[in-house]
């Protein structure tokens, strides 16, 4: 544990070691190495500060925060643009030794200004660390100015991010690409998103929206809509500045090849990014198109296959290489692929559908589809027998999707069974709702036991009423089955949708990297390395059945962490994240809060289609925030960002 020789946090004073019952304070104190063999002097950021080391120097620190800061003021306001300006002035003042007592006074007064009339929230908490600074080191700042000897500069890391932009997998700069859409600069807001992801349009249909639920602005009224402020610059910008989308990519003449397994989301993100490094890129898919379960296995109505095909499609332009039809296995093998290409990442997603595990099950009787298969087959435009009477088991997206596209199919009953509440839930709430509006009815508290079934036919599903023990795992109450409640569903069509698996068989006996108990692929879950020498993993079949955003998270670092090992022969923690592992325990100290009057600006409707017109077909419901509400919700950000700077030994 290392020694806080002194902090300020949240107002709050800290000394000693801080190993007593306070966990997230013993998390701060625990922070002694920023990489191997370089220790951790000191930390500031916006609530204040942490001196780990009692020869590290208070005034230069200021200097380099305050610099940083002034760095990011967006300019809008008088109190954050000047003030911040002044106070980086005066301390370099200070710092260079050319200080004057009166300095003091003006840091003080110009700190109480910016953070009174600032109207972001990085110029509200830009200068309450240099203020605790000069509360708790006054003596260091008089002494630097008596001496007016110039100040040795530190070794400084720094990042700026914000609770938004630390909630997405990605680290997406959400404050900046809004504050475009605000100036009406679309392709600059799209560049920004761009840096990192190259599915704007699709992540604006079906993101499950981490950022939102980190959104400070939630504390005053509603959070921002970042989603949908994505999809509509992405979309605004679709014909302009997509089609003429070609990010600089020049391959180097000796250039390796990467091989990617999986044209889904995470492998395509991983071919963008490495592309763009300058890398070849050779991608084998097993299906006839790129997307993976982002095109076969979410419905047209929530994410149009085109929107998916024109991103995509600027991926293939940049140069990567994608053989359709090829599928690890039986097409080719992971050693044969180690043989030829200097570096692999298996993307190979996790496609099977779960088991319900209950009687008349393995019949695979007419009528019972599993959801992935299902899901698969409508967007496929195949053929169906589907029957009148349907039931879809399970509470997430794909349930959601199984049930609203069984309404358009036809069907004419759509339960939807889940064992927990409605509040348990782990589908997105508008999911839940539309499928509701569309007809879909709830079986809360219920599970299947046992599938009924006349002449090889499903005619029902035999279910069991449940009540909610002690929480789980997952923190979720556990469902517990209540003896003698059983009930019959009649039903001609079962659709589980209760989770998917990954097809490990296609890696071979012993061929393969190492496999967790939940037979998925071992990675190292920072840098994405298997067991075996040049090969990794990310996305659904690492993680399990997770998000799009999560999958395209991993195809990111993924391309750093090839790009480290084909260039150093190593693979170690990037930069980015070094520094959110010690922003996250600084970011748990003490309760967030907003201390400025809400406006009570609730955030903009979404337009839709109304359901008479939705469920009789595809056609995308959700038609886009207009120019003028986009404005509007872009408007409410608070543009939070925060300031980390930690002081290194070198």
């Amino acid at each position: 544990m290392s020694q806080i020789i002194l902090g300020v946090w949240d107002g709050r004073v800290v000394q000693g070691a801080a190993d007593g019952p306070e966990a997230n304070l013993g998390a701060v104190a625990a922070l002694a190495e920023y990489d191997e063999g370089n220790r951790i002097r000191a930390i500031m950021g916006w609530e204040g500060f942490f001196i780990y080391d009692e020869t590290v120097d208070p005034v230069d620190m200021a200097r380099a925060y305050m610099e940083v800061v002034q760095g990011e003021s967006c300019g809008k306001c008088v109190p954050c643009s000047m003030g911040t300006r002044v106070a980086a002035d005066v301390l370099t003042r200070i710092a260079d030794g050319k200080g004057r007592m009166e300095d003091l006074d003006t840091l003080r007064a110009v700190g109480e200004l910016v953070h009174d009339g600032s109207l972001c929230e990085l110029g509200h908490s830009s200068m309450i660390a240099v203020l605790a600074l000069l509360e708790h080191y006054e003596d260091e700042f008089v002494r630097a100015i008596r001496e007016g000897v110039r100040r040795p500069r530190g070794t400084y890391h720094t990042k700026v991010t914000a609770p938004c932009i630390e909630a997405c997998p990605e680290r997406l700069d959400i404050p900046r690409y809004i504050e475009f859409i605000r100036a009406g600069r679309y392709v600059d807001s799209l560049s920004v998103i761009h840096e990192k992801n190259p599915l704007a349009s699709v992540c604006g249909r079906v993101c499950v929206r981490f950022c939102e639920f980190a959104c400070r602005r939630g504390m005053l009224d509603d959070p921002v809509d970042i989603k949908h402020l994505k999809r509509f610059v992405s979309d605004v910008e679709m014909d302009a500045a997509v089609k003429e989308y070609r990010p600089e990519v020049i391959v180097r003449p000796d250039a390796p090849t990467v091989a990617i397994v999986g044209a889904g989301p995470a492998g395509m993100t991983a071919a963008y990014h490495l592309l763009r490094k300058g890398y070849r890129v050779e991608i084998f898919e097993a299906n006839l198109e790129p997307g993976g379960m982002a095109a076969l296995g979410i419905p047209d109505y929530r994410l149009p296959r085109q929107v998916l095909r024109t991103e995509l499609e600027v991926i293939q332009q940049m140069g990567a290489r994608i053989h359709y039809g090829q599928a690890l296995g039986p097409d080719f093998t992971l050693p044969e692929l180690r043989e030829r290409f200097a570096a692999v990442f298996l993307a190979i997603g996790a496609q099977h559908g779960s088991s319900l595990r209950i009687e008349g099950e393995d019949q695979r009787p007419v009528g019972y589809m599993p959801g992935v298969a299902f899901l698969r087959s409508v967007n496929l435009d195949e053929p169906i027998e589907f029957g009148r009477r349907v039931v879809v088991v399970g509470g997430g997206n794909v349930a959601m999707d199984c049930a609203r596209s069984a309404i358009r199919l036809g069907a004419e009953e759509v339960h939807l069974v889940y064992r927990r509440t409605r509040k348990e839930m782990p589908a997105d709430h508008e999911e839940v709702e539309g499928a509701e509006e569309e007809g879909v009815i709830y079986r809360f508290l219920a599970n299947p036991t046992r599938l009924i079934i006349e002449d090889g036919q499903l005619t029902g599903v035999e279910c069991v009423e449940m009540g909610l023990g002690e929480p789980d795992a997952s923190g979720r109450r556990r469902p517990v089955p209540i003896e003698g409640s059983e009930f019959v569903i009649p039903c001609d069509v079962v659709i589980p949708a209760i989770g998917q698996q990954v097809d490990v068989s296609c890696l071979g006996n012993g061929d393969g990297p190492a496999l967790s108990k939940w037979r998925t692929i071992e990675a190292d879950p920072d840098t994405l390395a298997t067991s075996l020498p040049g090969v990794f993993s990310g996305g659904d079949c690492v993680s399990g059945p997770a998000t799009l955003i999560e999958a395209m998270a991993a195809g990111f670092r993924v391309s750093h962490s090839i790009d480290q090992y084909l260039r150093e022969g190593r693979v170690r923690l990037s930069e980015d994240e070094r520094m959110s592992r010690i922003y996250r325990p600084l970011a748990a100290l003490a309760e967030d809060d907003v201390d400025r009057l809400g406006r009570g600006e609730r955030r903009m409707e979404m337009p839709a289609r109304s359901v008479a017109e939705r469920v009789d077909d595809f056609d995308e419901i959700e038609t886009g925030l207009s120019p003028e509400d986009a404005l509007l919700e872009a408007d409410r950000c608070l543009r939070c960002y925060r300031i980390l700077l930690v002081a290194t030994e070198h």
